[in-house]
């Protein structure tokens, strides 16, 4: 089974493959399939509404089965923002910025407006939607995921992307996310916990084919 995963992150479709590893799947990003695949805008108010508008899109824009997430981090004493804002958080204060350089921007601003809370005041949670489309753009599933944790004073560790240089995950013993083995985020990441919501459709869809 062909699935196209519906990001151009680099770091989402790592983890992605590796969550479907030994299933009958090859996982295809959109750089991939050549031609022009139109960008979807993320316009939902909820995580889901992004994920289902992306997989739908993507689906019926490659004639493929489409994959796609949207994700984000809740900050506590940010009323739960950046949420779906996450990933262009700063674009304000810094237009036109993309890939790493965006997630450090990022992540500066987050430790901005997170001086001097307190650290027991620094409570966050990941959160992620995945869906899955058929190639008419029908969404035949979809999958919920969540990680608690709480924002660290400065980033650590090398792995990971986004705001995985901050986020201390209650699981990992006060490591961030970024000082995980790809191996130990995926057990106990966001993304992780949905797409494992989702694996027993997606092995049903692939089973079809």
């Amino acid at each position: 089974m062909d699935l196209v995963f519906g990001t151009r992150n680099a770091g989402k479709l790592r983890e992605l493959r590796r969550l479907v590893e030994g299933l009958p799947i090859r996982v295809l990003s959109l750089d991939e399939l050549g031609g022009e695949i139109p960008e979807v805008v993320e316009d939902g108010s909820t995580f889901a509404d992004n994920a289902r508008k992306k997989a739908s899109a993507y689906a019926r824009a490659s004639g493929l089965h489409a994959l796609a997430d949207d994700s984000g981090l809740c900050v506590d004493a940010l009323w739960g923002r950046p949420g779906i804002h996450s990933a262009r958080y700063s674009e304000e204060e810094q237009p036109g910025l993309s890939g790493p350089a965006r997630d450090q921007a990022n992540n500066r601003k987050i430790l901005f407006v997170l001086d001097g809370v307190y650290p027991e005041h620094r409570g966050a949670e990941y959160r992620a939607v995945v869906a899955l489309a058929a190639p008419d753009g029908t969404v035949l599933a979809t999958g919920e995921g969540s990680c608690r944790g709480s924002i660290g004073t400065g980033p650590r560790g090398e792995g990971g992307f986004g705001y995985d240089p901050l986020f201390l995950p209650e699981a990992a013993l006060g490591r961030t996310m970024a000082e995980l083995s790809p191996a130990e985020k995926d057990a106990i990441s966001h993304r992780g916990a949905a797409m494992r919501a989702l694996l027993p459709r997606l092995r049903e869809v692939a089973a079809t084919l």
